[in-house]
């Protein structure tokens, strides 16, 4: 059980990673343009 739940918390940061790398980018691109 302690597996699943360490690839869940794995999982659930990658896609807050990626959410959060795309709100800067977006961001950076506001601010250039």
């Amino acid at each position: 059980m302690t597996t699943i739940t360490q690839y869940f918390a794995w999982f659930d940061l990658f896609i807050l990673a990626s959410i959060a790398t795309l709100v800067l980018l977006s961001l950076y691109g506001d601010r250039t343009t």
